[in-house]
């Protein structure tokens, strides 16, 4: 229920972060002469700008709604997210899944596992029991294949095994497939040669690597920040408002 408030909170920024400051201004104009009311105005100023401060600031939530999307056509599509913990931390508060979804009027379900290997993914595809049909899959794997020491020509083979599966599983639905973004594998800069198995591209993602790793990356070197998912998010809904 937490989780659900505040995805609810991410997904629309400026109403619950602007509601506060303008009952905050009703309150301290019109009621300047009543102690309670100008605490009570104080208080709701307090907490607009601290909403806003991490909306902004921490989940980066306002920046997806100045992308200029065309969606007019694209409302009440069905959207599975397939991968490891990227797809997962998607559906975070600042994730890229919960910012398309507030861009998009789109219903979505997850097929996904941290830590998961491409073939691993492809068990979770092969045994899922989600009654949902999807218009669009969205796929990602292969850091976690490079990660534990699998060659980029192994996991290329193994991603493509991965589309397979996708596609005889959910024979109707249209695929695009996350390229591997830069990572730092064991402290080493990491850019991976390797193109996403489907022939659909993304509209743009990560053209310039070392600028992705310094401003899209967290800590860690691997897992997508704030300002990474937007970006992830962005480039999703051009890909698929542009009807692919």
């Amino acid at each position: 229920m937490w989780d659900s408030f505040l995805i609810f909170l991410s997904k629309n920024p400026f109403i619950v972060s602007l509601l506060p400051l303008v009952l905050s201004a009703i309150f301290l104009y019109f009621g300047r002469k009543s102690l309670q009311y100008k605490m009570l105005g104080a208080a709701l100023l307090v907490l607009g700008i601290g909403i806003g401060s991490i909306l902004h600031f921490r989940w980066d939530s306002f920046s997806i709604h100045f992308s200029k999307i065309d969606n007019e056509n694209f409302e009440r599509k069905k959207i599975l997210f397939i991968g490891d913990s990227i797809t997962a931390e998607g559906t975070r508060p600042r994730g890229f899944i919960t910012k398309l979804e507030s861009l998009l009027q789109v219903e979505t379900e997850t097929i996904c596992a941290k830590g998961a290997t491409s073939v691993q993914i492809i068990s979770l595809v092969e045994s899922n029991t989600l009654n949902f049909r999807p218009d669009y899959i969205i796929a990602q794997s292969g850091i976690n294949d490079l990660m534990s020491g699998v060659s980029e020509k192994e996991t290329k083979n193994a991603q493509n095994k991965l589309l397979e599966s996708i596609h005889s599983t959910f024979p109707s639905a249209i695929v695009l497939f996350i390229p591997i973004h830069p990572f730092f594998k064991e402290k080493n800069f990491f850019i991976p040669s390797n193109r996403p198995p489907s022939k659909i591209k993304l509209y743009s993602w990560c053209e310039n690597p070392k600028k992705f790793a310094q401003d899209y990356l967290v800590k860690d070197g691997i897992h997508l920040n704030a300002k990474g998912h937007t970006l992830l998010g962005q480039n999703l809904a051009h890909q698929l408002t542009g009807n692919i």
